[in-house]
């Protein structure tokens, strides 16, 4: 296999099908042959050493996640918002990192084994992406409407508007991705493996999905999170203006998980999304150099995958290490994951209280 071959075997998020290559067989390349560079072989590197750890990391605490969870005799709104994040980060690991780590680790492209398969497996990769930046969202804007409007909450904020709310999303984000197995194919367009077979339809979807995974939950994000830190504060001076030094219930700490949460999605989801903007732009450029400078285009490729592989990396951390906020975010669900791990029967805890009581 050459070179080229391999480095345009990634994949990326936003880019699932982007495998532009240079075109060996054109006047000006035919006689060049180009070798693996340092970016070439640190992306490469990247790919198996990464993804094993991220997969085994966060299947371990989003497993200790749900179990913990489970184990609680009713589950509140809130913590039923997180049971389902859990669930759809275990799939975005295995359904992302696992086809680029076995791509690069035994050159197979698990994708191309069947019609079906790349189907499905592309399918399955934006969806569960989506889902878990929408379940975000809501449990972000349902901690938004608990200190805004404390005292509906108890009425609005239910398991069972939960659950509505989850099954809602769960429904929009498969209905609107259905697209995906409809134009994709094995034999894609202009000889692409694993591509969409009509190109128009996917350069709208891009825009689509650039508006499902960050374009619309990054400024509801944004505002829910600046009223809730706003609220924080407005209630820790009221409280010292009133001399209470504590509450029955005191949310503060699930207030800081949510925001815990949205800052990491900021943080790891903004350079891949930064990226899906300007790799068509970044890559038309390398094309044109080609034509006069190949050596000099080829680096710029090897570095441009370099780059495209470190941001994809990073924005799968968002589905690896919420257990991790999870643990700190307050001592109940410490203790109830040293009571699990002891067998011992805990009867009438619930972790994530929404409410505070009167």
């Amino acid at each position: 296999m050459d070179s080229t071959t391999t480095l345009a075997r990634n994949v990326t998020l936003g880019n699932v099908t982007e495998q532009e290559t240079f075109n060996t067989t054109s006047p000006n390349m035919s006689e060049w042959s180009f070798p693996v560079g340092y970016y070439g072989n640190t992306t490469a590197l990247l790919w198996r050493v990464i993804p094993p750890i991220l997969m085994t990391v966060g299947t371990i605490g989003n497993t200790m996640t749900i179990l913990v969870l489970l184990h609680q005799q009713k589950m509140t709104s809130t913590a039923l918002f997180l049971f389902a994040l859990a669930i759809s980060d275990t799939l975005t690991l295995f359904s992302g990192l696992l086809t680029g780590w076995v791509m690069f680790t035994w050159d197979l492209d698990i994708r191309l084994l069947s019609n079906p398969g790349c189907k499905t497996l592309v399918y399955m990769i934006y969806c569960s992406i989506h889902l878990s930046t929408w379940l975000i969202v809501a449990v972000t804007l349902e901690r938004t409407a608990c200190v805004l409007f404390p005292h509906k909450v108890r009425l609005d904020c239910s398991p069972r508007n939960a659950w509505l709310i989850i099954v809602t999303i769960v429904i929009a984000v498969f209905g609107i991705n259905i697209i995906l197995p409809v134009i994709f194919d094995l034999n894609g367009y202009e000889g692409k493996k694993c591509a969409p077979s009509i190109d128009i339809v996917w350069n709208v979807y891009q825009w689509i999905d650039f508006t499902l995974s960050f374009g619309a939950p990054f400024p509801l994000l944004l505002i829910g999170n600046v009223v809730i830190v706003v609220q924080l504060a407005r209630s820790r001076s009221r409280n010292k203006r009133m001399n209470i030094s504590g509450q029955a219930h005191d949310t503060r700490p699930l207030s800081m998980l949510i925001i815990a949460l949205s800052a990491v999605f900021f943080l790891t989801m903004t350079p891949i999304a930064v990226m899906d903007v300007s790799y068509p732009y970044l890559m038309e450029k390398i094309l044109a150099l080609e034509r006069v400078d190949p050596y000099t285009a080829w680096y710029d490729y090897e570095y441009l995958l370099f780059q495209q592989t470190v941001v994809e990396l990073v924005c799968y951390f968002n589905s690896t290490f919420n257990f991790v906020f999870y643990v700190f975010s307050g001592t109940k669900f410490r203790t109830e994951l040293k009571s699990m791990g002891c067998c011992q029967e805990r009867k009438g805890t619930s972790l994530f209280i929404t409410t505070t009581s009167k």
